[in-house]
């Protein structure tokens, strides 16, 4: 059975040609932390077991009878048959939905159809695709090449965690940011996004200052390259420069956006076509298939619902009745109309509809896919689907008079639209069972096109200007890494991830600035505004577009005042509707069931034919508090060098590591002066020469297994903490156990803001050792951000094992410190000597039913996702990374049968797997040749807390930004 989800590295790959696993651009398969927690849906019983006809269970004969009548019913009053979908990839899907309007094909000759396809993006891109439409004729979303980029600008776009196809351009990203050819990347953003905490140079503006930025940087590169200016902006100094440094690497950039206005974007696409970027760095000739949603015609078909023109829609993929601005109109169309749902759930769209066809989780299921042109992925069951349920694609061939399974479906289209791609006579047997084996085909065949500019640019600035609204307050929507759109709510795994700049779980929030926030507050100190365990957040209501919240407000360090950001895709279940276990808390103080977090869709807005994701409003205070749990209270890393190290390009470049950025730890000599005990300081020693403990013999002997994090290369995305969880059976505890600071995560990620306080400062204006901590702990107004994975570091000279009073954690002949659960009695004392703090107390049996509304594993079906080759912790023990001893027994015991050594690469831990940037190495520190080894010899790696004399086996490479200045992180 299916219980743990990893990228395909064949993915993108010609099937006939070997992979070269050094050549980047071969392709590479990332996932993210919300594919690979996507396992833990398959086995919830909640999902629904079989049909529903008119709020009953039906059979498949029944549903399919009265589908079909009310089918024929529709085309003989004339009336159209929607099919309502998200943006298809699926060639065969295309062609299922092909068979059914041929089926009820309109006209004298049969040309039209009574059936439409209409799709829906829950978050839009019409924008986008339209303005490609409107500059080059093609209405579709770029392929963009970040390898290629020397110089990326970022208007809003938070292209590392939820703009475009995040996975591919976070390893994209990540193959720039290494030091010595390092891209630069400018952000200009309202909310500290993912991608503005990993940008080198990050400007706070508001949501209409960042349209007017666009404006001022396209009339900045016109000026540079000859074009047309259109004027109504003032470029700032961060503008002229970042125009200056794209008009040096022409050709060689990217200019993104996040709004999704059609003039904002169209201006966008003019300032890439007039530095040269199309054909290099952005690729319209292959683009990708994702985002074909139509806001319009969306619009449109609500439209028709409520005005009697469709008489049957059938809807996969969506749900507008969450998700629509104008969602109570779609709700009185949908009565209009005999409705289909192919849900798994009887969520908030699909409990409105006539009936309910679920379909098959994605991992029972047959399907293609083609994410761009000429590249193409297959789907296939790992497990008999477990309920009653139906692929949607094979729902729509039997209501279009075909039997044909949609496996066979699937391999009859391929057979017919394979050609002969491969050398030779064209086999297909054999092609279609490589690529069944590999997971994809690859017919790519066409090279990057130089596309020209039709655009109209004065109507498109035009249309930007008064896109760009005002007000007191300003609000921007957007998605978080793990929740997303909404589609991924019932999950508990990304519920309880934490975001990866608010560290906030279990709920959304208002983002607010500090200093706004204090001011609502009426206080003048930062530690007012600090979240805890006994320290609930003050409660704001917002309104917006005509629609209001009441949220819980959080201080966002990096927001742009006068601005505030809240969360999509919470707020399900609201009405009760089955969206499952996860989506829905017991409330104890009514004693009911209520959603998590808010639905902030209603706050969008159709405005020049596009969904908006920002506008202006009110903000005021409730008065009222509301309790959050946050995996990580502390914002800044208090000027500790040991744990927060970094440079600049400039620096690194220097090669003078150990005299600047990564200096050695050394200490002073204690000696016995006339009775007393003082340092001299003259003398100082390395770390490794104070040594209270007795060396184990690991560098003599077998292996010794270690790991190296590269902070350059981790972006943040949390997949390898839903990756471990997943492979490591850690448990979920819900948001009243994350606020007491029980959360079971073997691996964290921590997120350190800069301060303008360090010691160094502060000694300079004179202030005493109290004041400079106090002020230390407050972040920058628009501080840079450091994000550093953190798990058990395996040290050489744990503090753990010294103090276990039943030898409970023990150093092993391979460097790993290991636990035995049955040993463990509880007392805890390792995990108070542990600097690290990574050690987690089991304080409950979390699969028990008493978390049966957080902890899949807490029934019989919920269990089949644990892994059985690592044991489920009882109560009372402490546990921790275990550096997947699993998947280290596994290795080894393959070489042994293959009577080979273990060679470097055959065993990866969880964490390393999903992470697509290779951020994470991991391997065996007594092969000199194996990757671990160069890099702990590199001159970036570091240990953190060195000072201490522990002696881990995971280091860190030194973070590297292309700035004139590195952060203090204090």
């Amino acid at each position: 059975r299916p219980i743990h989800i990893k990228g395909n590295p064949s993915f993108g790959i010609n099937t006939r040609v070997a992979r070269d696993e050094k050549d980047a651009n071969m392709g590479r398969s990332v996932v993210n932390a919300r594919i690979n927690s996507s396992v833990i849906t398959l086995y919830d019983n909640q999902r629904l077991q079989g049909p529903v006809l008119k709020n009953t269970p039906a059979s498949w004969a029944d549903v399919d009878k009265a589908v079909g009548a009310e089918m024929d019913k529709a085309a003989a009053a004339d009336k159209r048959i929607v099919i309502l979908t998200n943006t298809v990839i699926s060639p065969s899907t295309q062609a299922a939905i092909a068979k059914l309007q041929a089926k009820y094909a309109s006209g004298p000759d049969g040309a039209g159809s009574l059936v439409q396809h209409v799709q829906h993006d829950t978050v839009s891109y019409s924008g986008v695709t339209n303005a490609n439409a409107k500059s080059f004729g093609k209405r579709v979303m770029p392929s963009y090449d970040f390898t290629k980029a020397d110089v990326v600008v970022s208007f809003g776009a938070d292209f590392l965690s939820s703009w475009g196809s995040t996975t591919e351009h976070n390893w994209q990203y990540a193959e720039r940011r290494k030091p010595g050819n390092m891209s630069k990347h400018w952000q200009f953003e309202a909310r500290m996004s993912m991608s503005g905490a990993n940008a080198d140079v990050r400007v706070m503006l508001k949501p209409s200052e960042v349209t007017q930025a666009v404006i001022a940087l396209h009339d900045a590169i016109a000026s540079a390259t000859g074009g047309t200016t259109v004027g109504g902006a003032t470029a700032s100094d961060d503008i002229k420069k970042a125009a200056s440094e794209l008009v040096a690497a022409r050709g060689k950039s990217i200019v993104l956006c996040g709004d999704n206005s059609e003039g904002v974007q169209v201006l966008v696409n003019h300032i890439n076509a007039m530095l040269g970027n199309y054909g290099t760095t952005i690729d319209l000739a292959n683009a990708t298939n994702f985002y074909q949603g139509d806001d319009a015609a969306v619009a449109q078909l609500v439209k028709d619902m409520n005005s009697g023109a469709v008489g049957v829609l059938m809807m996969s993929g969506v749900n507008p009745a969450y998700s629509l601005p104008n969602a109570a109109e779609f709700k009185t169309g949908l009565g209009k109309c005999f409705s289909v749902s192919f849900s798994s759930y009887a969520d908030e769209t699909a409990s409105l509809c006539n009936a309910i066809c679920p379909d098959h989780h994605w991992l029972e299921s047959w399907n293609d896919f083609m994410p761009k042109v000429g590249r193409y992925a297959l789907a296939q069951p790992t497990i008999k689907n477990i309920w009653n349920t139906r692929q949607w694609q094979e729902s729509l061939l039997h209501w279009s008079g075909d039997t044909t399974s949609y496996y066979d479906f699937i391999r009859a289209m391929w057979q017919a639209n394979m050609g002969t791609r491969l050398e030779g006579e064209f086999d297909f047997a054999y092609a279609w069972n490589m690529s069944v084996h590999n997971g994809v085909y690859d017919a790519y065949t066409n090279s990057p096109e130089v596309s020209a500019f039709a655009g109209d640019v004065s109507a498109a600035a035009t249309a930007a200007k008064a896109s760009a609204k005002t007000g007191e307050w300003e609000v921007s929507l957007y998605e978080k890494e793990g929740i997303g759109n909404g589609l991924h709510a019932n999950n508990p795994w990304l519920q309880e991830l934490p975001d990866p700049i608010s560290k906030v779980t279990w709920d959304n929030y208002v983002c607010m600035a500090p200093e706004d926030l204090m001011t609502l507050l009426g206080t003048r100190k930062f530690g007012d505004l600090y979240i805890g365990q006994d320290s609930p957040a003050h409660v704001v209501k917002v309104s917006v577009n005509g629609a209001e919240l009441e949220l819980p407000a959080i201080p966002s360090p990096g927001q742009a005042p006068k601005s505030v950001s809240i969360a999509l895709g919470y707020g399900r279940g609201a009405n009760g509707e089955g969206v499952g276990r996860a989506a829905v808390v017991f409330d104890s103080g009514t004693s009911t069931l209520v959603s998590v977090g808010k639905n902030a869709y209603p706050m969008t807005a159709m405005v020049g034919g596009t969904v908006t994701y920002s506008g202006t409003g009110t903000l005021t205070g409730t008065g009222g508090t509301y309790p959050m749990a946050l995996a990580q209270t502390q914002m800044t890393a208090m000027d500790r060098h040991s744990i927060a190290k970094e440079t600049t390009q400039r620096e690194w470049a220097e090669h003078k590591a150990k005299e600047t950025y990564n200096e050695p730890h050394t200490l002073g000599v204690h000696e016995d002066v006339n009775g007393d005990d003082v340092i001299d300081t003259r003398d100082r020693k390395p770390v490794s020469e104070f040594n209270l403990w007795k060396d184990h013999p690991v560098e003599q002997v077998g292996h010794r297994w270690g790991m190296s994090i590269d902070l350059n290369s981790c972006t943040g995305c949390g997949a390898c903490i839903t990756a471990c969880t997943s492979e490591n059976n850690v448990s979920v505890v819900g948001k009243d156990e994350v606020r007491r600071s029980r959360e079971m995560h073997w691996l964290r990620l921590d997120r350190y803001y800069s301060s303008d306080m360090t010691h160094a400062v502060g000694k300079a204006e004179g202030k005493d050792k109290i004041a400079r901590y106090l002020e230390m702990e407050v972040p920058s107004r628009n501080p840079k951000v450091f994000l550093m994975p953190v798990m058990c570091q395996h040290c050489n000279h744990a503090p753990c094992e010294t103090v276990c009073p039943v030898a409970a954690t023990t150093h092993s002949n391979e460097g790993l410190n290991q636990m035995a659960y049955n040993r463990c009695i509880g007392t805890r004392y390792c995990a108070n000597n542990c600097p690290y703090k990574v050690r987690r107390f089991n304080w409950f049996n979390y699969v028990t039913d008493k978390f049966a509304d957080v902890n899949p594993a807490w029934d019989e079906l919920g269990r089949m996702v644990l892994n059985p080759d690592v044991v489920v912790r009882s109560r009372g023990v402490i546990e921790k990374c275990s550096l997947c001893v699993q998947q280290i027994q596994g290795g080894k015991l393959a070489a042994k049968k293959e009577a080979r050594p273990v060679k470097d690469g055959d065993i990866q831990t969880a964490c390393m797997a999903a992470c697509g940037m290779g951020a994470i190495t991991f391997g065996d520190l007594n092969d000199k040749d194996s990757n671990v080894t160069k890099l702990a010899a590199d001159e970036r790696a570091y240990y953190m807390l060195d000072e201490i004399g522990v002696k881990p086996n995971i280091n860190y490479m030194a973070k590297v930004r292309n700035t004139e200045e590195a952060a203090h992180h204090a």
